[in-house]
């Protein structure tokens, strides 16, 4: 239970670090100033792909680069994994690359993709005259909850993720 709890509160950690950064410095103090030059208006952001294009670059891609950076043999792991004293390994107990950082990050943070697109598409939810939750967020969430059972029913303590990357994270 505590390697649960160490790695959760890591998690969070590190999502709070990507949300300060990418949301409030690229998105709110950097872009939301620029974007309208570029002409990235409020009718532009009314397109689904628009949108998407728009979250992918700005917050999902910088947000794959922090954990596969600081995750791969390049830095010693992300501020939360540093503070609990974990590291992600390959089953040969070796750290791994960038490359296959970049695809466990991505993996790892696919049910918050799946939830963006619940909320971009077929329209942004924010244009909705009567906004509600879509089918497909419920599906991020899903897979969200999947990911932390998995944990829990492993026997190496390993997510889905992990399991079909061939990824394990454990205390240094």
């Amino acid at each position: 239970m505590k390697y649960f709890i160490e790695r959760t509160l890591a998690y969070f950690i590190d999502c709070f670090i990507a949300f300060a950064v990418v949301m409030l410095m690229i998105q709110w103090a950097i872009l939301s100033h620029i974007r309208e030059f570029f002409g990235i208006t409020d009718m532009w952001f009314q397109s689904s792909i628009n949108m998407q294009l728009y979250v992918l670059t700005s917050i999902s891609i910088p947000v794959w680069i922090y954990f596969a950076y600081f995750d791969s043999k390049k830095a010693n792991g992300t501020f939360g994994k540093r503070i609990f004293k974990l590291e992600v390994r390959d089953n040969k107990n070796q750290k791994i690359g960038f490359g296959k950082s970049l695809f466990r990050a991505i993996l790892k943070l696919l049910p918050w993709e799946i939830a963006h697109m619940g909320v971009i598409f077929p329209t942004p939810i924010y244009y909705e005259n009567e906004p509600a939750v879509r089918i497909v967020s419920y599906v991020g969430l899903l897979l969200f909850a999947i990911y932390v059972i998995s944990i829990w029913t492993d026997s190496r303590k390993r997510t889905i993720y992990d399991q079909v990357i061939g990824t394990i994270v454990s205390k240094k």
